[in-house]
């Protein structure tokens, strides 16, 4: 397993994010603090039926932003391999 990755930041809907990944029970979350009143969105790779992965907030109920915000962590951690 990859290392955990320092704090980041990436541009979500027009605005700087800051994001932080941390493990918990060898599992990765991501902790997703945006500008202005917005409360801290916490996502982590879930596993569909057949192995199928996918990004899910913790609590449940905001994943379309989890999907969406997933995504763009994803491009940026493999952005850093190349």
């Amino acid at each position: 397993m990859r290392g955990l990755e320092p704090p980041f930041e990436i541009e979500y809907k027009g605005a700087v994010t800051k994001v932080t990944e941390a493990e918990i029970k060898n599992r990765r979350i991501f902790y997703i603090q945006f500008q202005g009143n917005e409360k801290v969105l916490t996502i982590t790779v879930g596993k569909g039926l057949g192995d199928e992965k996918f990004w899910t907030s913790i609590p449940e109920g905001r994943q379309e932003e989890a999907e969406e915000v997933g995504k763009l962590i994803a491009a940026y951690i493999r952005s850093k391999k190349n």
